[in-house]
């Protein structure tokens, strides 16, 4: 309301000021134009008698300054004229040469012309100003026009028009009136109709308003109505229901991420505090002591282990793992990592070959490559029968290299693809002797801090595909 009544007062301003000096400027141009039409009349009255007076005698020559006939003459045009349509709201007054009056249209105090006035005319100037002139006894402002009439270089007489003001004051005043009337009525009506629309567009927004302050952290499945409005405030309530989405995904992972690891350090720390409450029940021999300190201590490098792996993917989550990229041949590190875990396989009789007839360069860090073979192939040897097969193979594509991890294991559903990454994510949620459940999500960790990425998908008939993918020329995505 402030700006639109600053606006339209600054409009108002603008608008009289040039209105004003419009009517001023046409006033100027009338009275220049009507004064000049008077000359050229008067003149061609004077020529006439002029020609009358010196028929016969072509040596006489007359001159308008001081001459009686001509006093006569412009008496005589201001009688006649007085009536004309064009000179209703013209005052006319002629002067001679030396500022006295000679005749006026109107019943008008004889005086002298003003002294600046006439030091102005005497010179050959035009003369604009605003005076007061009594008229019929009733004083009233004029717009004054006073041009002098030379004859041979010589001041012959001086004709001055006068244009009352009342009637540009009348306009000015309706224009005024009309102005602070209207310009107020347009900023309430404005205001009200602002209010109006404001209101009616923003109601949404109160209903969403209302409605997010029923979403806590209990109650994220609760979504904002989408008021079908087509515009900012629709899309404003989609990005905000996919925010609480996105949201209420967080939560429920971060609620079954802490139970998981919940679940994950409560068996080896009820195992470790039964295995030391039974030790403690008795006096026991050195040996059963001893067994007792080693199983304890497998259950503390059990807690240690997912203890490094949680800050393994917090450190990837926070991107604060540097990775040390050298180059180094990928045939050859597959083939150690295989060689390393092979006893694992052997024990299980399972097994476990790689497949590579080439070498594949690449820059990358060797210790977290490593590190994400072997989390994939004691994934696929735990997962896979006795007896069964894990065949690695390495293949060199454009840009990037290509391994494929294959074993004839039991298999993941298709459903459950999209998640076996999650941490601590298990097919067979009824296990808990299937490992950490943070293997896959630190291999998938790795594989993405460099540039790369990690896919599942069966085997057909049996068992599960890890396709890994990572660019020949690092580019570290922590």
């Amino acid at each position: 309301m402030l700006i639109l009544t600053l606006a339209l007062f600054t409009f108002g301003m603008v608008l009289y000021q040039n209105i004003h000096q419009k009517i001023s400027q046409d006033t100027d141009d009338i009275l220049r134009s009507r004064a000049k039409g008077i000359v050229e009349s008067i003149d061609t009255y004077w020529e006439a008698e002029s020609m009358d007076i010196a028929e016969g005698d072509a040596k006489v020559h007359f001159t308008k300054e001081d001459n009686i006939n001509f006093i006569r003459i412009a008496k005589r045009w201001v009688g006649e004229k007085i009536s004309d349509p064009n000179l209703i709201n013209i005052i006319v007054r002629i002067f001679d040469a030396h500022g006295n009056p000679i005749t006026s249209s109107r019943n008008i105090p004889t005086e002298h012309l003003n002294a600046h006035i006439f030091n102005d005319v005497r010179k050959g100037s035009d003369h604009f100003e605003n005076d007061y002139l009594d008229v019929n006894d009733k004083p009233s402002t004029f717009r004054v026009f006073t041009t002098p009439v030379m004859e041979n270089k010589r001041l012959a007489y001086i004709v001055q028009v006068a244009s009352p003001f009342a009637q540009l004051h009348a306009i000015l005043r309706n224009l005024s009136l009309s102005l602070l009337f209207l310009l107020p009525l347009t900023v309430i009506l404005t205001s009200l109709s602002g209010v109006f629309l404001v209101q009616l567009t923003l109601r949404p927004v109160d209903e969403m308003i209302e409605t997010i302050h029923q979403i806590t952290a209990e109650n994220l499945k609760l979504r904002l109505t989408i008021p079908g409005t087509k515009d900012e405030i629709e899309s404003l309530a989609r990005t905000f229901n996919q925010m609480i989405a996105r949201l209420d995904e967080a939560f429920t992972s971060q609620r079954q991420f802490m139970e998981d690891i919940s679940h994950e350090l409560k068996t080896p720390l009820s195992v470790l505090k039964g295995e030391l409450e039974v030790t403690l029940k008795r006096i026991r021999s050195t040996q059963e002591y001893e067994t007792a300190l080693q199983s304890s201590l497998e259950e503390v490098n059990h807690l240690g282990q997912i203890v490094e792996n949680l800050l393994t993917l917090a450190r990837f989550d926070a991107k604060t793992t540097t990775l040390i990229a050298k180059p180094l041949d990928l045939s050859l590190l597959i083939k150690d990592t295989v060689e390393a875990i092979q006893v694992l396989a052997i024990q299980k009789n399972i097994t476990l070959q790689f497949n590579s007839a080439h070498t594949v360069d690449i820059v990358a860090d060797k210790n977290q490559l490593k590190r994400l073979f072997l989390n994939i192939l004691d994934n696929a040897i735990k997962y896979t029968p006795p007896g069964g097969k894990i065949s690695v193979d390495l293949r060199q594509q454009k840009d990037s290299a290509g391994i494929e991890i294959s074993d004839t294991g039991i298999g993941i559903p298709e459903s459950e693809l999209p998640h076996i990454f999650d941490r601590f994510y298990r097919v067979d949620k009824s296990r808990s002797s299937a490992g950490f459940g943070l293997g896959l999500s630190i291999a998938q960790s790795i594989a993405m801090a460099h540039g790369g990425k990690i896919e599942a998908r069966p085997n057909i008939p049996q068992g599960t595909i890890f396709t890994i993918t990572l660019p020949v020329n690092l580019e570290i995505r922590l």
